[in-house]
């Protein structure tokens, strides 16, 4: 020391950097020797590719290609790969003639970390060699001659893990870490990192760091080390995705830290782990619930067991506790854990329950507390013969459960007590059998059912008990949770109104019309929890004396009884005995369940009126006793709802006292499927033993196939009724009325019956023809006038009483009467028409119309003609030539006489 502070030790040490300044070129000689000198002090093969000198800010090197050998027992790639290094060298060490390294930077680097079928890593065998070497601590004192360990850091680096000889897909990015010697006997460690998967692009799975301090020992397993891990502000569907592979759904942010400390051989670990504001991906709310837990235990690291391991988590005022031991060996792993919950309050529960399960409703509330203790065990100690014993056990309870809507309109009407449910957890039943097929034993039918119900695999059961509601009498109530799925289950008499604020409470998905009545219920209702899935209701429910309103419906639909079975894609309603005002039903109906909405609704039919989906086409084979065309026009027509009289108080009503005009629920609908009707009315008249096919599309009915008994005759033919343009936001009454087309045959038609109706007996006989007819209107006689269309007909043995020919008996007696008849807006027109009477046959052509009366000329094989002018009632018939005398009488009859319109 003297010597460097001589004046003689300064001018060597200029001298010296002088020289080493200006011949640089000769470091590159040092290559070598650096690569040993790191070399030793990791106890790895180094190799370097250039090696440049610097001298400021401080003496050393600049390293390129720098690789640091893996222990060939563990991998042939290269543990450590850095293409820009930066190695300080300690400037004491050369004036002793020796090259030292004090600091080691990488910027960038890949660093390997393997583990090889020993389960054994390589770090670990580095770590034990560095205890065997006896350098002096990093931060070594002046006197101090022994090599230091050196500081070793690395910026930005990557850190890839290897089983044997596979790369996995996890690694750290951008990752800081370093590495150091403390004192004589202690080494220190850090690492602030971000985990990655390299297969998925993740991006927010927190920060991971950890620091570490380890002693010297003679073998690894009783070095004492001592070590803290945080992992923060992770997203807990990143994380999910990193651990398992997939993104759970499941969102949160996740806090963790660990403290570790002991020997490998006994390590105590202490944590703390939190999930704040978690819920479900598509849940988004106020609501924050926070999931934490501490948990502690001791691990033997050397033959993987965890014994004494105690986790809580507090919920409300109870808790939630994990405790037990397990050992993780390579044929699986063996354990013996407890899970208790203590006095945990259901309120907790739901709020739970709220962010994981979308259809639970935001304002249901549950009182009650739960108590519960099970236990698990796995051994593998028969492992030879392939016995894997498995046992689960342990039961509970919810006592004192009530489950209510904290909006509920009825504040203690709506609750639903359930009372104490009993909680049992039953084992996996494999019996040496595939997990699907369950073992037969001895049992009644009824048992057998009820355990087919349950799966094959552990599960939880819940239940049975009797929930109570209302007006309704207790139901049986029971279920069953796995990790797979769940199944619940409702037999029991329920008033259909409590059925509904059942499923409101619940946050079952389901259509709940305007109905009141009896239900006897036999459902379930199931799910599976991969995917988020929306539960399943099947079953049945016998109904009885059900009243349903329907929006657009002024009557009621009474059901006297039902039968409505729930299938997973389909709704049924089978032997039906309904009622409609003076109409009784009988039949069945099949409904579509999970329909997907249009992507746009015609403008008359709204995507979705009165809760059906117009993509959904229902089926039916319905028989009605009597109906009418007025039926029609009430089911068809927009009425106003009828409002109670206490809704005039409310200030957000209407002034009047109905609701506005909506359009009818059949506007919306899609159908298909067999009408059967007794008895039809058409005004006056009526049609018996009615039977045809129906399609309904959201207001364009077709009949097809519609055969009658009309007139003493048949009908048979195809019609379309398009009622779609009902649309009550339209003021336009002329785009409003209802269009018809229909083709078809009449056979064997009573003309008597035909005068009847229209109040005079001008025609007698029968009738057959085939009819085309287009026209609009709200009523018969709109649709005449505003009506396209032809009529073939042959009419035998019949007379026209009102009919006088000259020299022809009376009244004129009709063999047979064939014609075509076209309409156009209201008027008929005759061609080619040719009857045949007693005294001959006569050629007839001419027009009609409700206006202006007849105007027909009959002429007879001997060329004789008539003209036939008037009005039904009053006819008149004169020779052709006093035609126009003819015409100014028959004006002044028709003046003076009331005019009987078709």
């Amino acid at each position: 020391m003297k010597f460097l502070s001589s004046k003689r030790g300064v001018a060597a040490i200029v001298a010296l950097l002088l020289i080493l300044f200006l011949f640089r070129p000769g470091v590159y000689r040092l290559r070598n020797r650096i690569a040993t000198s790191i070399g030793s002090a990791l106890g790895r093969r180094v190799a370097l590719d250039k090696v440049r000198f610097h001298l400021l800010p401080r003496p050393g090197f600049d390293l390129e290609g720098l690789v640091i050998y893996d222990d060939p027992a563990f991998s042939a790639e290269p543990m450590i790969r850095a293409q820009d290094v930066s190695a300080a060298i300690r400037f004491r060490s050369l004036l002793r003639g020796r090259l030292e390294i004090a600091n080691l930077s990488a910027t960038e680097p890949s660093i390997n970390l393997v583990r090889n079928i020993q389960g054994r890593w390589n770090l670990a065998s580095l770590l034990e060699r560095n205890a065997q070497i006896p350098a002096a601590p990093t931060a070594k004192g002046v006197y101090e001659r022994r090599p230091a360990f050196p500081y070793l850091e690395a910026g930005h680096a990557r850190i890839n893990f290897k089983l044997g000889q596979t790369k996995k897909s996890y690694a750290l990015m951008d990752a800081d870490v370093a590495l150091w010697q403390d004192s004589e006997n202690s080494w220190s460690a850090r690492i602030k990192a971000e985990p990655v998967r390299t297969d998925f692009n993740l991006t927010d799975t927190g920060l991971l760091q950890i620091n570490a301090t380890w002693q010297r020992s003679s073998s690894l397993r009783l070095t004492p080390v001592q070590f803290t891990v945080q992992w923060q502000n992770g997203q807990l569907g990143q994380i999910t995705k990193l651990l398992s592979g997939k993104d759970g759904g499941w969102r949160g942010g996740v806090n963790l830290t660990a403290n570790v400390s002991g020997t490998p051989e006994a390590l105590r670990i202490e944590s703390q782990t939190a999930i704040d504001g978690f819920h479900r991906y598509d849940i988004v709310g106020s609501e924050n619930v926070r999931l934490a837990t501490a948990c502690s235990g001791r691990y033997n690291a050397v033959i993987g067991t965890v014994a004494d391991l105690l986790c809580e988590s507090p919920v409300g005022g109870g808790t939630v506790r994990l405790r037990g031991a397990l050992s993780l060996v390579v044929q699986g792993p063996n354990y013996d854990l407890t899970l208790e919950a203590e006095r945990v309050p259901l309120t907790s529960v739901v709020r739970l329950l709220r962010q994981a399960k979308k259809q639970i409703p935001g304002d249901l509330t549950a009182s009650g507390l739960l108590n519960a203790e099970f236990r698990t065990t796995r051994n593998v100690a028969d492992a030879v013969h392939n016995d894997i014993l498995q046992h689960w056990s342990g039961n509970g309870s919810a006592s004192n459960v009530r489950v209510a809507s904290r909006l509920s309109s009825n504040p203690g009407k709506d609750e639903v007590a359930f009372g104490t449910i009993p909680l049992t957890l039953v084992a996996a039943d494999w019996q040496g059998t595939s997990p699907q097929i369950r073992p037969r034993r001895p049992a009644t039918k009824k048992q057998e059912q009820e355990k087919n119900q349950e799966p094959a695999e552990t599960h939880l059961r819940i239940g049975p008990v009797q929930l109570t509601m209302n007006a309704s009498g207790p139901v049986n109530a029971a279920g069953w949770m796995s990790v797979n799925g769940y199944r619940f289950s409702l037999r029991g008499d329920m008033e259909l109104k409590d059925v509904f604020r059942l499923e409101d409470v619940l946050g079952l998905p389901a259509t709940r019309p305007a109905a009141e009545g009896l239900a006897q219920l036999d459902v379930t209702t199931s799910g599976s929890w991969q995917g988020f899935a929306a539960p399943i209701a099947v079953g049945t429910a016998q109904l009885r004396n059900v009243r349903a309103e329907m929006r657009g419906l002024n009557t009621p639909i009474q059901i006297i009884s039902a039968t409505m079975s729930l299938d997973p894609d389909a709704v049924m309603m089978e032997k039906i005995s309904a009622r409609t005002g003076s109409t009784h039903w009988s039949g069945e109906i099949t409904a579509p369940r999970h329909c997907a909405a249009p992507g746009a609704a015609p403008a008359a039919a709204p995507a979705v009126v009165a809760g059906i989906v117009p993509t959904c086409v229902f089926q039916f084979d319905l028989t009605a006793d009597q109906l009418s065309t007025g039926d029609l026009g009430e089911w068809f027509t927009p009425h106003p709802a009828k409002r109670p009289w206490y809704r005039i108080l409310n200030s957000n009503s209407n002034s009047g006292s109905n609701d506005p005009l909506g359009p009818s629920p059949l506007l919306a609908i899609q159908a298909h499927g067999n009408l059967h009707v007794g008895r039809f009315g058409l005004k006056k008249m009526s049609a018996s033993q009615v039977a045809t096919q129906v399609e309904v599309d959201r207001g364009k009915i077709t009949l097809t196939a519609l055969r009658g008994q009309l007139l003493q005759g048949t009908h048979q033919g195809n019609w379309i009724v398009d009622v779609s343009n009902h649309d009550v936001s339209n003021h336009d009454a002329s785009t409003q009325t209802v269009r018809y087309h229909g083709t078809g045959t009449l056979q064997d038609i009573s003309l008597a019956q035909v005068g009847t109706l229209m109040n005079d007996d001008w025609i007698s006989g029968t009738a057959t023809g085939n009819f085309e007819l287009d026209g609009s209107g709200d009523s018969f006689r709109p649709v005449l006038e505003h009506a396209d269309g032809k009529l073939q007909f042959v009419m035998r043995n019949g007379s026209l009483p009102h009919i006088e020919i000259p020299g022809s008996s009376v009244p004129l007696p009709v063999h047979r009467f064939a014609g075509e008849l076209h309409l156009k807006k209201g008027a008929w027109e005759l061609s080619a028409g040719r009857l045949e009477s007693r005294d001959g046959t006569y050629q007839v052509r001419g027009t009609a119309s409700p206006g202006s009366g007849f105007d027909f000329v009959l002429t007879r094989g001997d060329e004789q003609s008539w003209t036939l002018t008037g009005t039904l009632a009053k006819p008149h018939v004169a020779p052709v030539g006093h035609r126009e005398a003819n015409r100014t009488e028959a004006k002044r009859v028709e003046e003076g006489a009331e005019t009987v319109k078709p």
